[in-house]
C-alpha cells in the first residue's frame, strides 16, 4: 500500500511538472532546411536509440543488484541499498560512450567557438548546485552517522545504541563506506558525461539542432544523476530515522509507544520526514529522465522549405 502511494504522489508530481515545462520543451522543437530533414530526423532516431540503451543498461544493473540482494541475505539490504546510484552509473557510462552523429559532407573550412563549453554551458546554475549540495550533504550525513552507529555481534558498525536500546538496521560505517564511494562515483560519470556532450565537435549548418541535442542531453544526465542520488539518500535517511525512533522509544509489550528520549526521537523523525521528501523527489526526477530519454521533442522537427546545402562533417555530439 505504501509503495502504491508512493508510485502515485511520484507520478502526479511527474504531471504537474511536465505541465509546467512544456512551453520549454516546446523550445526544443527546432526547424531545418528541407534539404537537411531527413539527416536531422536520422540523427533524431540515433539519439533515442542511445538514451534507451543507456537505461535498458541501468536497468539490466537493477535487476541484477535485486537478485544478489535476495541471493546473499547476509549483505543485509547492501546490494539494494546501492542499486540505484549503480544503475545510474552504469547508464550514464552507456550514454557518454556512444555519441551520436549528424553525417553530411565535410566543409572546406573548420572553424572553432570562440567561447570555451563547459559542463555547465548546457544547463542552468541550479541543475548542477542541487546534486552538489546533495552529494556533499550525503557524504557528510555518511561520516556522521558512522560516528553515531554501534557494533553488531559480527563487528559490522550497522545498528545505533541510545541509553540501553540497540536498534539496527543502521547506515553506519558498514553503509556508509560504500555509499561515500559510490557518491564519488557517480559524481565522476555524471561530469565525465556531461564533459562529453560539451566537448563534442559542433555541427555548424545544424546549429540550432545541435544546441537543442545538447540541452536536452544534459537534461537526462542530471536528472538521471540527481534522481539516483536522491533516491538513495532518501533511502539511507530512511532507515536512519526509523533505527533513532526505534532506539530512542521504549514500547509496552502489545508494540504502543510508552516513552521516548529526546532529542533522539525528534532527530528519528525529522529523518523520516526528510527522506520522504528526498526519495519522492529522486522518483520524480528518474521518471522525468526516462520521459525525456525516450520521448524526443526532436521527432516535431519541421521544414522550413529553404534549399540550402548541408555542410557539416561527420562529427559526434
Amino acid at each position: 500500500m505504501l509503495f502504491l502511494i508512493y508510485f502515485l504522489l511520484v507520478f502526479l508530481v511527474v504531471g504537474i511538472v511536465r505541465v509546467a515545462s512544456r512551453n520549454g520543451l516546446a523550445v526544443l522543437a527546432v526547424t531545418v532546411p528541407e534539404i537537411g530533414t531527413v539527416a536531422a530526423r536520422r540523427f533524431s532516431r540515433s539519439i533515442m536509440l542511445r538514451n534507451i540503451g543507456a537505461l535498458l543498461a541501468g536497468g539490466m544493473v537493477l535487476w541484477s543488484l535485486d537478485r544478489l540482494n535476495q541471493a546473499q541475505p547476509g549483505w543485509y539490504g547492501l546490494p539494494l541499498l546501492l542499486a540505484p546510484g549503480v544503475a545510474a552509473a552504469i547508464g550514464l557510462l552507456v550514454f557518454a560512450l556512444c555519441p551520436t552523429r549528424i553525417v553530411t559532407d565535410r566543409p572546406a573550412r573548420r572553424s572553432a567557438d570562440l567561447v570555451p563549453r563547459r559542463v555547465w554551458t548546457y544547463g542552468p546554475a541550479w541543475g548542477f548546485l542541487l546534486p552538489l549540495g546533495a552529494a556533499v550533504a550525503t557524504v557528510v550525513f555518511a561520516i556522521i552517522a558512522g560516528l553515531a552507529s554501534s557494533a553488531q555481534p559480527d563487528g559490522a558498525f550497522r545498528s545505533i545504541t541510545i541509553g540501553q536500546s540497540t536498534a539496527s538496521p543502521y547506515p553506519g560505517w558498514y553503509y556508509g563506506v560504500p555509499l561515500i564511494g559510490l557518491t564519488v562515483l557517480l559524481a565522476a560519470v555524471t561530469l565525465f558525461a556531461l564533459g562529453r556532450i560539451a566537448s563534442a565537435a559542433r555541427s555548424e549548418q545544424f546549429e540550432a539542432l545541435d544546441r537543442a541535442v545538447r540541452i536536452l542531453a544534459t537534461r537526462v544526465v542530471m536528472q538521471l544523476s540527481s534522481g539516483a542520488l536522491f533516491l538513495y539518500s532518501g533511502g539511507v535517511l530512511l532507515v536512519a530515522g526509523w533505527a533513532t525512533r526505534n532506539a530512542a522509544t521504549t514500547f509496552l509489550p502489545g508494540g504502543t509507544a510508552a516513552s521516548a528520549m529526546q532529542p533522539a526521537a525528534t532527530i528519528g523523525l525529522t529523518e523520516l520526514v526528510a527522506g520522504l521528501i528526498v526519495t519522492l523527489l529522486g522518483g520524480v526526477l528518474v521518471i522525468l529522465s526516462i520521459l525525456d530519454a525516450t520521448r524526443q521533442p526532436l521527432d516535431r522537427v519541421s521544414s522550413a522549405g529553404a534549399p540550402t546545402v548541408d555542410a557539416a562533417s561527420t562529427r559526434p555530439s
